[in-house]
């Protein structure tokens, strides 16, 4: 009996809960976790004195990992119904031009400049929610368009210059190091993405957006309000691109209209490779052990070739095409065994 076919059969007791866990571990279902094992094993063994390093997994974890995640579990929401947001790089983009300049040119304090970030970018949420549901246009076109109004407005705010001169106080929101070395931007993270797994997972919202992108036709049959799902989803992860902007100007210390330049393909490579863990769909935990497996093979390899420029663009496109292709992979051997099981009941049922 395979893994898949397990899961199938009701857990009776003891035995059917070990297989129904056991199968939830089966590389169809984890490949990540043996993707990572393998690569831990290989640099163990290639570079064992910079693997073995705490300093190397927490430059990873604080530098490299938080604010990619952030962004890649807020655009698991959108994808969840469906819809694509492309406007996330210039919402990030747009957070932190305002922020920054708001901070630093016009002396507002830290907390309403923040606010004010906020707010633009649950403005571009909105914008995309009403281009998107009222006027029809697809996702993938109007994000992209909202996407490159909002760098525009970051290269006019900031006069394609950084700016200079943020405040400690405002850097220490995402430096500040909180629990053995890890820092508020780690923290961040993870209350982010619990508080969206528990929606997506544990709540009738998290099963409306499922629905939604599932069968949009069929879920508002029966009586979903789809249009109003895909609206707050844009709005979520609009307003969670907004976060991650300011976390990243904090984190580097200083605002750049290019901010959320390169994260757009990252987020998008993390969330359909998630989307082939643990859940067989787009989800959060998956998601976030994407974006750690990634980027801990991307600094491995940095570490032992001495070379990093090209590293990220290769390692994420490549994921981004692997996870498409394992997704459809998996659609098509999901229709196979829904197609064998239905010619075995129809046999079974065959007097």
């Amino acid at each position: 009996m395979t893994a898949d076919a397990v899961e199938l059969v009701p857990a009776h007791g003891s035995t059917g809960t070990r297989r129904s866990s056991l199968s939830r571990l089966a590389p169809s279902r984890a490949s990540i976790v043996y993707i990572y094992a393998a690569g831990f094993l290989l640099f163990a063994i290639w570079i064992p004195d910079l693997w073995f390093s705490w300093v190397t997994h927490k430059s990873v974890l604080n530098i490299s990992f938080a604010v990619p995640a952030i962004v890649a579990v807020g655009l698991v929401v959108p994808l969840l119904t469906g819809a694509f947001d492309l406007s996330i790089a210039g919402v990030m983009s747009a957070s932190a031009i305002t922020s920054s300049w708001l901070i630093v040119d016009k002396g507002w304090s830290i907390y309403p400049a923040i606010g004010v970030a906020m707010i633009v970018s649950l403005l571009a949420g909105v914008v995309n929610g009403v281009l998107v549901v009222k006027v029809g246009i697809n996702s993938f076109i109007a994000t992209l368009g909202i996407g490159a109004v909002l760098n525009a407005y970051a290269e006019w705010r900031s006069g394609g210059l950084q700016i200079t001169g943020l405040p400690n106080d405002f850097k220490d929101l995402a430096r500040k190091e909180i629990l053995f070395g890890a820092q508020a931007k780690v923290i961040y993270l993870i209350v982010i993405a619990f508080v969206l797994w528990y929606i997506i997972e544990h709540t009738p919202i998290g099963r409306y957006l499922q629905a939604t992108g599932d069968n949009q036709d069929a879920a508002r049959l029966a009586g979903v309000q789809t249009n109003r799902y895909i609206f707050a989803a844009l709005m979520t992860s609009a307003f969670v691109a907004g976060i991650a902007g300011v976390i990243q100007t904090a984190g580097v210390g200083a605002g750049n209209a290019n901010t959320g330049g390169p994260f757009l393909l990252s987020a998008f490579a993390a969330a359909f490779l998630g989307s082939t863990q643990f859940k067989g769909r787009f989800n959060v935990w998956g998601t976030v052990a994407a974006v750690w497996v990634l980027l801990s093979l991307v600094k491995g390899v940095e570490l032992a070739l001495q070379s990093y420029r090209w590293l990220n663009q290769l390692f994420f496109g490549t994921a981004l095409i692997v996870a498409v292709g394992m997704s459809k992979l998996l659609v098509r051997r999901t229709v196979r065994l829904a197609g064998r099981r239905r010619q075995r009941d129809a046999a079974e049922a065959t007097p």
